[in-house]
């Protein structure tokens, strides 16, 4: 369901408050785009705020695939941060975290990607959407295939642009060595968002988030602030 209400022409929302500024009026719609940060960032978060937040301002609806944490650990953890999933009928949860393992120990040459089309393709038929999440890219490793890395990345990427999704591809691999080291993610994907964990000298903990690519629109590349309040996200100026 493509909704006619986005903030900017053919663009999404992510209704973060200094965000959607610093991309332009959002991000393109159809893109895939790369959340990446190491575990703790709040990627997973980000995201669901993004996918609830659509739901509530245009009725969007959207379909997030676990492959690593399972439905109700996710449910757990976005309600403790007072974003209610749960009871938001526009997004569905789609547990495969289950499957690594019978993957892993089949004998026949099925991957966890094929299995996710599979899942999407029945899920489109009766639940029509258009923002899709995977959690995590990185899972994808791990299953055997005789397809090389880079190809099985280029047809998923390309599928999703396909049917048209606007998708949120979680990675905790460093955006550096994304582009610095060849990883293919890096260079097919439409932009990266980078979250970064850190701490002050007052030992205070502080979290940023940065663009550093995304095509078909001016944005900015530095770090800036971000904070979560009550289910609610803001990025501000950088200020160390």
């Amino acid at each position: 369901m493509v909704s006619d209400t986005k903030a900017v022409a053919d663009r999404i929302s992510t209704y973060i408050e200094g965000l959607d500024e610093l991309l332009g009026g959002g991000i393109p719609a159809g893109s895939v785009i790369l959340v990446s940060g190491y575990p703790g960032t709040m990627k997973s978060s980000l995201i669901f705020s993004i996918l609830h937040q659509n739901s509530v301002h245009r009725g969007a609806r959207s379909v997030y695939v676990s492959l690593e944490q399972s439905g109700e650990s996710l449910l757990r953890q976005m309600n403790s941060m007072h974003i209610d999933v749960e009871h938001d009928n526009n997004i569905r949860i789609i547990d495969l975290s289950s499957l690594r393992e019978e993957l892993e120990a089949a004998t026949f040459d099925e991957t966890l990607i094929s299995v996710l089309k599979e899942y999407l393709n029945d899920t489109l038929r009766e639940f029509k959407f258009d923002i899709f999440a995977l959690d995590s890219l990185d899972v994808l490793e791990i299953e055997g295939s005789s397809h090389s890395r880079r190809s099985q990345i280029f047809f998923l990427f390309e599928w999703l642009r396909g049917l048209g999704l606007t998708s949120f591809i979680v990675s905790e691999t460093n955006p550096d060595e994304l582009l610095e080291k060849g990883y293919e993610e890096g260079y097919l994907s439409d932009g990266i968002i980078q979250l970064t964990l850190g701490s002050s000298e007052n030992e205070a903990v502080h979290r940023k988030i940065r663009c550093i690519k995304m095509r078909n629109t001016r944005h900015e590349t530095s770090f800036f602030s971000l904070r979560f309040d009550e289910g609610r996200f803001i990025v501000t100026q950088s200020i160390g």
